[in-house]
């Protein structure tokens, strides 16, 4: 009996609690362990290996990061999915970047009965729709749209066959949204693999459904910054941060404003300022600032460092001469 092999475009693997995309395996009975029990599985057997790698990856229109090249300087959006077994629910994230900067984060997480079925693929669906709505929101002209589900790309490219009720509504979404003059790029990310970005995506989602996290974003804020555009995103961040909060740079430089602080311990060390009481300058905004100066100066030559302090040093002695 001749070999074949089993190419599995999308399966599930119930041992791990993980999605299988684009696998090939060369006998039946694990092919079964991807696909029995998975509805919209997709898989093909062929003679040889190289009929089953054509069939997963040519022709697709997707991008994979660190191999291809896309573009750096507009809008990046990284989705995700998860779902929680006991409870039936699933959940969304979405990190919108330009620049290195976080501008946007949206989570949320529903027990909608059409789509628990499918598990964490219906957040992370859920997350492409509204990162490209986002985008179009932002009047952006082209975003590239990271996802470790490889049916991100292939269910709006119509690549893939649409068997599913919720790739037909998302193929139609995705179609409609791109055809308002955006250009969209997707680039598959392989997930748990360290990238920052798509850790913050991940993260969010175990968070909305109280999902223990590896605490990759925590860790890294350990000896790194991230820098967010506002207080208000900062804050979405406070549960991953913890007590490395301080480490997140928030380009507007203002605090909470009151309508949820940032941390017990943060909220402590803001002290108001009157012209009646004897001034004092410890406060979380001052405590960023420094931070932040102290690691971009860190990265300037030795002789451009002497020509901050120096300036510094003149704004100092010119603020004593004026008061």
């Amino acid at each position: 009996m001749a070999k074949k092999y089993y190419a599995i475009k999308e399966g599930f693997d119930f041992s791990k609690n993980i999605k299988v995309e684009n696998k090939i395996v060369d006998t039946w009975a694990e092919c079964q362990k991807y696909i029995k029990g998975v509805k919209g599985a997709k898989y093909k057997s062929f003679t040889t290996e190289g009929e089953a790698k054509s069939f997963l990856f040519e022709g697709c229109g997707m991008l994979k990061k660190g191999v291809d090249n896309y573009p750096t300087e507009c809008l990046h959006i990284y989705v995700d999915g998860s779902y929680n077994i006991s409870t039936e629910k699933y959940s969304y994230a979405l990190v919108a970047v330009k620049n290195n900067i976080i501008e946007h984060i949206e989570s949320g997480s529903s027990a909608s009965n059409s789509d628990r079925n499918i598990r964490q693929i219906a957040g992370e669906l859920e997350a492409a729709v509204r990162g490209l709505e986002y985008a179009i929101e932002m009047k952006e002209e082209r975003v590239v749209i990271f996802h470790d589900y490889e049916g991100i790309a292939h269910h709006a490219t119509g690549f893939w066959n649409r068997n599913e009720e919720s790739s037909v509504k998302y193929y139609n979404k995705m179609n409609d949204l791109m055809s308002r003059g955006i250009e969209v790029i997707f680039v598959k990310v392989d997930s748990h693999t360290g990238d920052l970005f798509n850790e913050v995506a991940d993260e969010k989602c175990k968070e909305e459904l109280s999902i223990v996290s590896e605490n990759v974003v925590y860790s890294y804020l350990r000896d790194n910054t991230i820098t967010v555009n506002s207080s208000e995103t900062k804050i979405k961040l406070k549960a991953l941060a913890k007590d490395r909060i301080n480490n997140i740079i928030a380009l507007d430089g203002k605090l909470d404003e009151g309508k949820e602080n940032l941390s017990n311990e943060a909220s402590d060390k803001v002290i108001i300022k009157e012209e009646v009481k004897e001034k004092i300058a410890v406060n979380e905004y001052e405590d960023i600032l420094y931070k932040d100066l102290v690691f971009y100066l860190r990265k300037l030559p030795l002789e451009k460092q002497k020509d901050v302090l120096n300036y510094a040093e003149y704004l100092y002695n010119k603020e004593n001469r004026i008061n």
